[in-house]
């Protein structure tokens, strides 16, 4: 489950920093787990909690990574380049972007979980937030932002704050050699971001207008960010489905959540 929150977090920040692919991860099969990682019942009355105090006991830890369960480090992130076309609104183009580094991820709290279990089929619903993340990098881009057509290329930084994620994955449980693992079918994700700083070197020549520029970008992020959100759900929700299965394939739920 953790990496699961893992990945609903970098789904935020995909959206808000024109989208980075995860890093490739070698999944081990996990044979028995570590001491100190948190498991919860299945009858338990008060599963919901169990596993939201699991999740927040176990996110710092993820700040140095957990080899046992897949998980790399968390804080910094390093982040893989990608690429990626934008066609709506006051943003169009090609934006590319890498060496991309993450700060603040083990910082993250997790507010609520719903978890139902019924006939095999698990729905989950997580609430989870970050104080402040910090992020940066290296781009080029060509773009047209609103009337301004940009060739731009640099180096960036974006400071977020009160950074939430609601969560709603769906899956179903099979058994596979003596254990019963979890397959998510769909998910749907509602990032939300509290407030934004940008920063940019390289938009254009004149550092005078590079300033300008940035003024507008931060007076007008919201827009910008709800312009880019839906396209790069589109791409990142499937990829994130891909590495969540790729996860619980390597680690068998009931090792998790036990039996009673």
């Amino acid at each position: 489950m953790s990496r699961l929150l893992c990945a609903f977090v970098l789904l935020l920040i995909s959206a808000a920093c024109l989208a980075q692919e995860l890093p490739t991860v070698n999944f081990k099969p996990v044979r028995e787990l570590p001491a100190d990682i948190p498991t919860c019942r299945e009858g338990d009355l008060n599963i919901n909690e169990c596993i939201r105090q699991g999740l927040q006991q176990i996110t710092p830890r993820m700040k140095y990574g957990i080899s046992e369960l897949n998980i790399p480090p968390l804080d910094p992130f390093e982040m893989g380049k990608s690429s990626y076309n934008y066609n709506s609104g006051l943003l169009q183009g090609r934006i590319a972007m890498k060496n991309v580094v993450v700060h603040g991820l083990s910082e993250g709290i997790v507010d609520k979980v719903n978890f139902r279990l019924k006939n095999r089929q698990v729905r989950m619903e997580i609430l989870s937030h970050v104080p402040q993340m910090f992020v940066e990098g290296a781009y080029k881009a060509d773009i047209k932002l609103n009337d301004l057509k940009l060739n731009p290329k640099g180096t960036f930084n974006v400071t977020m704050t009160n950074v939430t994620m609601r969560a709603r994955p769906i899956g179903e449980l099979y058994d596979n050699d003596g254990h019963t693992y979890l397959r998510l079918n769909k998910l749907e994700t509602e990032p939300k971001i509290g407030d934004l700083r940008f920063y940019a070197n390289g938009l254009v020549p004149d550092p005078a207008l590079n300033d300008v520029i940035l003024d507008f970008i931060n007076q007008y992020w919201r827009q910008l960010y709800e312009s880019m959100l839906p396209e790069t759900l589109a791409t990142w929700q499937p990829l994130i489905l891909k590495s969540s299965n790729d996860f619980f394939a390597a680690l068998p739920f009931d090792m998790l959540l036990t039996k009673n």
